[in-house]
């Protein structure tokens, strides 16, 4: 998969748009998703600039993919359980009804960003990494247009 600059820059914005505004009055289980969220965003951000501004920092996107593995997973699973719709949450109702997606989406996204901190560790060059993180950034995609309401 090809990633060039106006698709870093639409992954980037992706993730991280709205942060900010969204957090306002957030506590307990949907702050901590949220901010789990705006981390993987923050990790995102930062290699689409790298891969735009082709400054690749190998042992920086290493980072970045160990952090949003971090998130994925059974950690992921573990920011949603239910009874969890509490304003200003950005969750699906779907995520509870499709339960095993979510779950597999969670666990894409964790091979996804072990996949790109695999690669930075291996001394992957810019189209490697381009790659790699092209497939992080469709994980979170998929994952968003099934479980994420639009606000």
């Amino acid at each position: 998969m090809k990633l060039g600059r106006t698709g870093i820059a639409l992954l980037g914005t992706l993730v991280v748009a709205g942060t900010a505004l969204a957090h306002t009055g957030a506590t307990g289980i949907v702050k901590d998703r949220m901010d789990a969220m705006s981390e993987i965003g923050d990790q995102v951000k930062a290699v689409g600039t790298m891969l735009k501004t082709g400054a690749l920092d190998l042992p920086r996107v290493s980072e970045a993919g160990e952090v949003i593995a971090n998130h994925g997973g059974a950690a992921m699973v573990k920011l949603f359980p239910e009874d969890s719709l509490h304003p200003p949450t950005e969750a699906s109702p779907a995520i509870w009804t499709e339960w095993t997606k979510f779950q597999a989406l969670a666990d894409d996204l964790r091979s996804a960003a072990l996949a790109l901190k695999s690669t930075a560790d291996e001394g992957g060059d810019k189209s490697q990494i381009a790659e790699v993180f092209g497939a992080l950034g469709e994980t979170c995609k998929s994952c968003h247009q099934a479980f994420r309401i639009k606000k």
